[in-house]
């Protein structure tokens, strides 16, 4: 691997990493898309290459047990357990559904969330999956207060934060605000091509990266290979 190499995370994919170049160690990213997009099962094959490379991962799920996330990376043939049995794979689970939400209740939650983050996470890759039920009612500068939080720790730490969202989150001029903070920021969505429904990913900005960005790759979600590049991927869509 050449030195400039060394600085991304390469992923266990030879087909995504054609497309991506691998992501910059020391980066805040945003990943958007709606459900059932592929961001969850992307965000979930980054922590198992961060894993297999010797790096310790904290991944925040407000939309999975422990037990879940830990089947459902299973299922996808990225067994887990051993790292999370060893204290590398920290899973923190923060349970959202069900909850009254106002701009106190996601004022508080984001501060908490930082604060763990800032003085308890001791980890090279932390991912939050997903932002959305905590952001969502909170009022916009506070988010923004937030994310700017987390891009000083990255600086600080040297670590690499993924953030998931959900397109319907914030309104578009809130989203410019957001994505300007962040390093990268990677789109999920569905689109018919050649008369079939497939999954896209598309690299919108990567800063730091040794590919250039615009980049969209279709895939699908396989049980044995877990993320499935397509033969018909695109330079634009």
């Amino acid at each position: 691997m050449s030195a400039k190499n060394s600085e991304a995370l390469i992923l266990n994919n030879q087909e995504l990493n054609r497309v991506i170049g691998g992501i910059p160690k020391s980066s805040l990213i945003l990943i958007e898309g709606a459900n059932d997009t592929g961001k969850s099962v992307f965000v979930q094959h980054l922590a198992w290459s961060a894993l297999t490379k010797g790096m310790r991962v904290t991944y925040i799920t407000t939309e999975n047990t422990v037990k879940s996330l830990l089947a459902q990376m299973a299922s996808l043939n990225w067994n887990v357990d051993s790292y999370f049995m060893k204290g590398h794979l920290k899973i923190i689970t923060i349970h959202v559904k069900g909850i009254q939400w106002n701009e106190e209740v996601s004022k508080q939650y984001l501060g908490v969330l930082l604060r763990y983050i800032k003085h308890m996470v001791n980890s090279d890759v932390v991912i939050i999956d997903s932002l959305t039920y905590i952001a969502t009612h909170a009022q916009s500068h506070y988010v923004l207060d937030f994310l700017s939080e987390m891009r000083n720790l990255v600086d600080i730490k040297g670590i690499m934060c993924i953030i998931t969202i959900h397109p319907f989150a914030f309104s578009d001029e809130m989203f410019i605000r957001i994505r300007s903070i962040c390093d990268g920021h990677i789109i999920f969505y569905k689109k018919e091509l050649s008369g079939r429904n497939v999954r896209l990913l598309e690299v919108a900005k990567l800063r730091g990266a040794y590919k250039s960005v615009n980049n969209v790759v279709t895939f699908e979600v396989d049980p044995v290979f877990g993320i499935k590049v397509l033969p018909f991927s695109q330079v634009k869509v």
